[in-house]
């Protein structure tokens, strides 16, 4: 059976994260919650744990040393082994519409990954059109995949990667192998603009991976 699944990196910023898990769990809008805890230390565990323990569609992964890249190859990974399910990774400082990620999924129909237009504002309906991995006005805080499109495969995004241009390296991966990406209009989604916070140094990682994906696309 398909299932809609979302999962969550995050690292503090509890008012957020609590606000889209308690948004995603109440509303029925997926199936499951991922959450993949980086080392919180504001509270954010411990409300995560209280949660699970009386609610089965939330699973709590404590990940304190991973990059972000890590988790979400894991992430992709541990949804390719459950046949059907679609993955929509999401950052945990995002507001949604109620019914946005159920019209994504339906929207999806034919295509192997989904971004959610820059658009802020939502319609009633939501539209997906074919885009190729280069466009650039989208958002790279919400999107949505076919897990079974990668089974097997090696990683879903470079591991050399920390923590920037993996939804480009992700997409272009994806088109390399044939997948068919589309833009989804109409969503409507609120970023407030990284509010979790990265381990070590998070200017140093952005220009490790700036230099690294120019290496591995051939960018100049």
């Amino acid at each position: 059976m398909n299932s809609l699944v979302a999962a969550i990196p995050v690292r503090n910023s509890l008012e957020w994260t609590r606000s889209l898990v308690s948004f995603l769990l109440d509303g029925d809008e997926v199936d499951e919650v991922w959450l993949f805890d980086n080392g919180s230390s504001d509270g954010t565990s411990e409300w995560a744990a209280s949660l699970a323990a009386v609610d089965q569609r939330l699973k709590v992964n404590t990940r304190p040393q991973a990059w972000l890249y890590g988790m979400w190859n894991e992430m992709v990974s541990r949804a390719s082994a459950r046949p059907g399910t679609v993955l929509a990774l999401l950052n945990n400082d995002i507001r949604l519409p109620t019914g946005g990620l159920r019209q994504m999924y339906l929207a999806m129909e034919g295509y192997e990954m989904a971004f959610i237009d820059a658009d802020r504002d939502p319609s009633d309906s939501v539209q997906a059109n074919p885009v190729a991995a280069d466009w650039w006005d989208r958002t790279g805080w919400a999107f949505m995949l076919r897990a079974d499109f990668w089974r097997g495969q090696p990683f879903a995004v470079d591991p050399g990667l920390r923590l920037w241009w993996g939804d480009d390296d992700l997409a272009r991966r994806a088109q390399a192998r044939g997948g068919r990406l589309c833009r989804m209009q109409g969503v409507g989604c609120f970023h407030a603009e990284s509010q979790s916070e990265y381990p070590g140094d998070r200017r140093a990682a952005i220009e490790h991976d700036r230099s690294y994906f120019r290496r591995i696309w051939n960018d100049e």
